[in-house]
């Protein structure tokens, strides 16, 4: 097919509903009752305003859209992309009767290879925000679209004579091919207009110091498949670098391969990357410079310097293995370094390492556009402004004052997805069409193009697109889905309708560009001054939130960060040792002042972090947008330099005397390290302990024997795994106070581990499902049979039997049952959950069931096909999202099962095994650094 059928349109749509008050907040940031079933609300509730019984198909699904045998459920896949940093990642969306109930990856995109992120996973999540706007309006007030459509023709005729001569468009990172073209098309309308683009997270050093390389802004793009040794300057390929999804794949498959790439991490803050890292060094961002330059002297690039003692070791790890040798750079260093990083891939003449031309449309240093348009402002040369996806009031630098310059222009047009800091300054406010539910185009972070296709109803019928707004402006209004068919239709030519056709369906519309090999410039080498001595802030993007666009999800407030298991805010993370020196334990509220600024925080020793400096998250102290994001954690724009710089010194912290609430799961639920995560040297293997006696008869198992098997070296820690049986299951939130009383309901957990040294320790991840014991404790102590043994091996719970004793919990070791406090089924029971998982009544217990829906429904296709289930047929929502596959399940009583052949590694051992409960849900040991091991 060519197209979209357009959709049907369903009843007039119901009128707004009220917004809820603000909540004082409780006590010491505690959350009262009330609130935490706000906050559950919010997490899952859905107003039907399409109201539609059956579905229209959107776009192109994968598969024709399959009608249950009631007649009532049509259920399709739809093939799309979502952006982070402006770059696209590949997903397959499945939907149920028109609505988006599940992301997935989707294995033919590049970015993604069938893997998701936290943030994909909770796409459906955002898309389905209570909170998000819905009504355009004008100061405030809802007003007839006509309205809006009248004042953009009134701004049309007054900027037309004098060119746009006053009008400014600020948008977020772009790499859609379709809103360049559009945009460019408005510019040259109106000469005299101007584009900014501002992104709170954007590394403006990494164009620059590209730019003194090659006199071109290039993107390095790593491939980890051919590297053997990395080397990061505070880079983090495999949890926050455009690309980390491509990334963890490529770097586990070359390491399961045996040919895998030495990690050497340098860094300040530790990270994803840092913690599975061969050899990691905590590096204060005064010393970075030197660092880089003494690796590089070592490497002999002519004109580098430095003095480092980590350096010469370094080099020679490098040198030992060139050309599969690559030098990776982050957030928070200079051009310099990226400039030095560029030398020395040359030097290294690293085969690991791509340059290719800048995905976005448009690369520039978005710090200095978004200065530039405030020295407009201020001279008063800006009387039109088009904010377009983007919360400057917010996550600009508040030495900047975008507030108050905002107030003094006429006419400001807020296109937003909630009513947020941004939007409450703006003239006009006019809701912005989820990913889910328009049409666009954009590219991958190796330059892969794709196309954007609705794959659900449109939840808010008022809602519009950069392009709507755009086009309005040239007084030619078109759809997206119109102006994405005429850039592709240019680009395709008489091929277009079989080329739309095919990249509807599989998700791409090209291929990724070839690489470049420019030669370095003659004057790259420009070295930065010295960093005055003294503590220095460390800005960095919050592992959750984000710059702060994910602060209203309330998933992603609730999963607990990798490495500080925070949730429900953040934290000033510093070095125990800078702790210890200033007086503060953890909890220790504590004010912290920069360039005149001062902001209120809690202290959070990390282990690993180097000292004499302080890490601030981005993406906490939202001030505007709903009950899930607004006041949790601390301001980290408040102190950020107007030049939006990543590093800044003269920091001073000083204790208020008060403690803070921080709310942690650090201590929930933990197993002895000893018994938890073991270690192999590499190349060895554990000790495989026989079959242990038991007093019980062997269960029969006469079809298939579902077992799981976890590869703790694999395992980044990066919380896919979790937040996907989240979404997959229906899994509640609690809120703050539920969480500090350990009643968190995650059926899936992801412990993390420290081992060695406080000082710079080696860190584990493991991931914690229910463990389907073959013995298993639970089963004999409960006194109704709510918990039971099915046929394939599977630990049951029957929810309409369970009384609430809780028994069967306190008799589980590996304490992975969770109690359902409060009944969320009314919260729950909206479009958006997963019809095949039932909601939960109050008082039951709940806990992983190793997606036994997942389970019923694979093996209902294959005996429609006529076949027995193979090998893959069932894939956990777990396993499906994980990006390095550490996650394996299958049969075992199939002896050709990835799962069975995962039972026979060296490396397989059984949590707590020693208690004899014979766990269906067994490890893999992680294998230890060499300099660990």
């Amino acid at each position: 097919m060519s197209g979209a059928i357009p959709p049907r349109r369903g009843p007039d749509p119901a009128p707004e509903p009220p917004q809820p008050a603000a909540l004082a907040p409780a006590p010491h940031g505690a959350l009262e009752r009330r609130e935490a079933l706000r906050l559950m609300g919010a997490s899952l509730a859905l107003s039907a305003l399409a109201g539609c019984e059956e579905a229209p198909e959107h776009g192109h699904p994968l598969h024709a859209p399959a009608r249950a045998s009631d007649g009532a459920a049509i259920t399709a896949e739809y093939a799309t992309v979502l952006e982070l940093d402006g770059l696209s990642r590949g997903v397959i969306v499945r939907t149920r009767n028109g609505h988006a109930v599940k992301v997935e990856g989707n294995p033919a995109h590049p970015a993604s290879l069938g893997a998701t992120d936290i943030f994909a996973e909770a796409a459906v999540l955002s898309l389905h925000d209570p909170q998000r706007a819905r009504r355009i309006r004008r100061d405030g007030r809802p007003v007839p679209a006509e309205m809006l459509d009248a004042a953009i023709a009134a701004a049309r005729a007054e900027l037309a004579p004098r060119g746009g001569r006053g009008l400014r468009i600020l948008t977020g990172p772009v790499s859609s091919p379709t809103l360049a073209r559009i945009t460019g098309a408005v510019l040259a309308a109106y000469p005299e207009a101007r584009w900014h683009q501002h992104d709170p997270l954007a590394d403006d050093a990494a164009l620059e110091g590209a730019t003194r390389a090659f006199g071109q802004a290039l993107a390095a793009v790593p491939d980890l498949s051919r590297a053997r040794a990395v080397l990061c300057l505070g880079a983090d390929p495999l949890g926050t670098m455009p690309g980390h999804l491509r990334h963890a794949r490529d770097w586990i498959t070359a390491r399961a391969e045996g040919r895998g790439a030495r990690l050497i991490v340098a860094e300040a803050s530790p990270s994803i990357t840092g913690a599975r890292a061969d050899r990691r060094i905590p590096l204060h961002p005064a010393n970075a410079a030197a660092f880089a330059g003494a690796v590089a002297a070592a490497l002999g690039v002519e004109g580098a310097s430095g003095t480092h003692p980590d350096a010469a070791g370094v080099a020679a790890e490098l040198v030992q293995d060139r050309p599969g040798a690559v030098v990776l750079v982050g957030r928070g260093m200079g051009a310099e370094v990226h400039a030095l990083a560029h030398a020395m891939n040359a030097r290294l003449e690293s085969e690991a390492v791509r340059l290719l031309p800048h995905p976005l449309a448009r690369p520039e240093p978005m710090a200095a556009s978004l200065a530039s348009i405030m020295a407009d402002i201020a001279a008063g040369e800006v009387t039109h402004l088009l904010i377009l996806g983007a919360n400057p009031a917010y996550d600009a630098p508040a030495a900047l004052g975008f507030e108050a310059a905002l107030r003094r222009i006429p006419f400001t047009l807020h296109l937003g997805f909630r009513a947020d800091e941004t939007t409450r300054l703006c003239t006009w406010q006019v809701p912005m069409a989820h990913p889910l539910e328009s049409w666009g185009d954009s590219r991958a972070f190796d330059g892969t193009p794709a196309l954007r296709q609705p794959a659900t109803v449109p939840l808010a019928e008022e809602a519009r697109g950069e392009v709507e707004i755009l086009t309005a402006l040239l007084g030619a209004p078109a759809t997206a889905r119109a102006a994405v068919g005429e850039t592709w239709r240019a680009a395709w030519g008489e091929s277009f309708d079989a080329r739309w056709a095919a990249a509807l369906e599989e998700g791409l519309a090209g291929e990724a560009p070839a690489g470049l090999r420019p030669a370095l410039r003659e004057d790259w080498n420009r070295p930065a001054p010295p960093m005055p001595r003294g503590l220095v802030a460390v800005f960095a993007p919050d592992p959750g939130t984000r710059g702060g666009e994910a602060a209203h999800e309330a998933w992603l407030q609730e999963m607990p960060r990798p490495l500080t298991k925070i949730t429900w805010g953040n934290a000033a993370l510093m070095a125990p040792a800078t702790a210890a020196a200033h007086g503060l334990s953890p909890g220790d509220e504590v004010e912290l002042e920069l360039g005149g600024r001062r902001v209120l925080a809690p202290c959070w020793p990390v282990p690993g972090h180097a000292p004499d400096c302080v890490t601030l998250p981005l993406g906490g102290g939202r001030r505007a947008g709903g009950p899930v994001g607004e006041g949790r954690g601390f301001d980290a724009y408040a102190l950020r330099p107007a030049d939006g710089a990543w590093t800044a010194p003269g920091l001073s912290m000083r204790s208020t005397g008060r403690r803070a609430d921080v709310v942690t799961t650090d201590s929930h639920h933990r197993v002895d390290p000893s018994e938890a995560v073991r270690t192999v040297a590499p190349g060895g293997t554990l000790p495989q302990p026989g079959r242990d006696a038991s007093l019980h008869p062997d269960w029969p198992y006469p079809a298939q024997a579902w077992g799981m098997a976890i590869d703790l070296d694999a395992c980044i820690g990066c919380n896919a795994c979790a937040v996907a049986c989240q979404a997959e299951n229906n899994v509640p939130v609690v809120g703050p106070l539920a969480v500090s009383q350990g009643r968190e309901m995650h059926w899936l957990r992801v412990d993390r581990y420290h081992h060695g040294e406080e000082a710079n320790p080696a860190s584990s991840f493991q991931p914690v499902p229910c463990m389907h014991c073959e013995q298993a404790p639970c089963e004999p102590v409960c006194p109704v049979n709510a918990t039971l043994h099915d046929q394939q091996g599977l630990n049951l719970m029957v929810y309409p039997r369970c009384i609430g004793t809780r028994t069967c919990s306190n008799n589980c070791p590996y304490k992975v049952r969770r109690f359902n406090w409060a009944d969320h089924r009314r919260l729950l029971d909206t479009p958006a959950r997963n019809p095949d998982v039932p909601l939960r009544p109050r008082g039951v217990m709940e806990k992983c069931t190793y997606c036994s829906h997942r389970i019923a429904g694979a093996r209902s296709a294959a005996s429609a096909e006529g076949r027995a289930l193979r090998d893959g047929d069932v894939e956990t929502a777990c396993q499906r999202a994980c990006p390095t596959r550490a996650i394996t399940f299958g049969d075992l009583n199939d002896p050709g099962s990835a799962v069975s052949r995962a039972r026979q590694n060296g490396r397989h051992y059984a949590m707590l095994g020693h208690l004899g409960t014979r766990p269906r849900t067994t490890y893999l040991a992680r294998v230890a650094p060499e300099a660990e091991a």
